[in-house]
């Protein structure tokens, strides 16, 4: 039998990789600007940038008890 993934919502990584991938996208995202245009809803950040965006969005259910 071949090993299952480890969740249908993804797996454990390091909070250390976690932190340095949060690190990385904020200066790939401010580089070269003074200002970034973004907003923040009950439950998401978006940051508006080169025409794209990025979302971040909390989710309340499910997670360790």
């Amino acid at each position: 039998m071949k090993k299952q993934n480890q969740s249908v919502h993804g797996r454990y990584v390091s909070a250390e990789k976690i932190q340095e991938l949060f690190a990385r996208l904020g200066i790939e995202l401010c580089s070269g600007r003074k200002r970034i245009r973004a907003a923040r809803s009950e439950n998401s950040i978006s940051i508006y940038v080169n025409g794209g965006t990025v979302n971040i969005t909390f989710n309340e259910k499910g997670g360790i008890k």
